[in-house]
């Protein structure tokens, strides 16, 4: 007998979503190859696989703090191993003959897959932190270069600036230079209209 399609409204049920939070998590595996069914009408039904993947994809984000799309990108990864994911690791508690003493309480995995994927896991966080620190750097980068163009812009405005007041400052000196070598000429043929007039006054008076 063939597997039962589960609804939408049913999974969303099973794993504690809103449907739009189920829609999101079923596009993010589309997204990384999963075909998901869906009926006549156009609506998602999914198999008991696809709800495992959803469900790790949950786990990864609310335990492990995984993004929603780097989890749904681990578990479409060909060697990631959904079962030993979700498959809690077995506590083994040793007591001794006497019952008021307890050896520490060993944790085993309950295979070596657990291990692996366990190793994966925080080799996809550490990946997803690098990533981060990259992404930081790069900002801090941009921003310094952005700083420093500024900086130089800033510069070559002084630069203008002093320039333009330098050759104002030289102009004005010019002015100042000629206003004082006219106010000199005028001085001078003040001076010799006065002394015009006085020969002309003696040339009228003595001339004859």
């Amino acid at each position: 007998m063939d597997e039962r399609r589960l609804t939408a409204k049913e999974v969303a049920d099973i794993l504690g979503f809103t449907t739009t939070n189920l829609k999101h998590y079923a596009s993010l595996l589309e997204g990384q190859g999963l075909q998901i069914y869906r009926n006549t009408r156009d609506h998602r039904e999914y198999m008991q696989n696809d709800v495992k993947l959803l469900r790790a994809m949950q786990y990864l984000n609310r335990e492990r703090s995984m993004s929603l799309a780097d989890a749904a990108s681990f578990v479409m990864s060909a060697d990631t191993d959904i079962d030993a994911i979700l498959t809690p690791k077995k506590t083994v508690i040793n007591a001794n003959d006497d019952a008021n003493i307890l050896e520490p309480i060993r944790v085993v995995s309950e295979d070596n897959d657990n291990d692996s994927t366990e190793l994966a896991l925080v080799n996809a966080q550490l990946s997803q932190s690098l990533a981060v620190l990259a992404d930081l750097q790069s900002q801090l980068e941009a921003s310094h270069q952005l700083h420093t163009q500024f900086m130089a812009s800033i510069d070559d405005k002084m630069s203008e600036q002093a320039t333009i007041i330098s050759s104002q400052a030289y102009q004005l000196k010019q002015q100042s230079e000629m206003i004082e070598q006219l106010a000199k000429e005028m001085d001078e043929l003040k001076r010799l209209q006065v002394a015009e007039r006085k020969r002309s006054i003696w040339s009228r008076l003595f001339g004859r």
